[in-house]
């Protein structure tokens, strides 16, 4: 979370800018949908820091065996798990969406009163804080698409140029 940290210090986003969904866009797996169900043989009941905010909604089985041992009747029996909980999954998938969206407009309410206020603006109409909350949700997503495009290029550039040095790498010991 370091690119966020350092989109917040570079002024490109606000740390009111901050949520689930950017969080999200700034993982790696970013582009990779997430898994609808994960498999850990070995019995072990945890997943070892493993995709663990990628896995938040997928079906998790733990099976008693080791690798090597793993067969299609243990996956199978993990499919029957998944299909057995797809309804759950999917509503606490949905719920969780709604509750972003809300979650996200009522933040923006805050901030764009908190700019109201900060205008010294005692009498204002509902009209002038529903085109304020709109103004200032444009403006967060414009921050937002202005740092996740920001932080695309320097990734971009970082693997470049790590692809670069290994290409000079081989080539010198060549």
């Amino acid at each position: 979370m370091r690119d966020v940290a350092h989109g917040v210090e570079q002024g490109i986003i606000r740390e009111s800018d901050i949520s689930e969904h950017l969080l999200e866009q700034c993982l790696y797996t970013r582009k990779s949908p997430n898994p609808d169900m994960l498999v850990r043989t070995s019995g072990e009941f945890r997943l070892s820091d493993f995709l663990l905010w990628q896995t938040t909604y997928s079906c998790l089985s733990f099976v008693q065996v080791l690798w090597p041992d793993f067969s299609i009747w243990h996956l199978y029996a993990g499919v029957i798990k998944y299909q057995r909980n797809y309804k759950a999954i999917q509503e606490a998938i949905k719920d969780n969406l709604i509750e972003r969206e809300r979650l996200q407009k009522e933040s923006d309410y805050e901030c764009a009163m908190e700019e109201l206020r900060q205008k010294q603006t005692n009498h204002f109409k509902d009209t002038d804080i529903k085109s304020c909350v709109e103004d200032y949700t444009k403006k967060r997503e414009q921050r937002i698409k202005m740092f996740l495009d920001d932080l695309e290029r320097r990734r971009n550039t970082f693997f470049d140029d790590l692809a670069t040095d290994q290409q000079v790498t081989n080539a010198a010991a060549t």
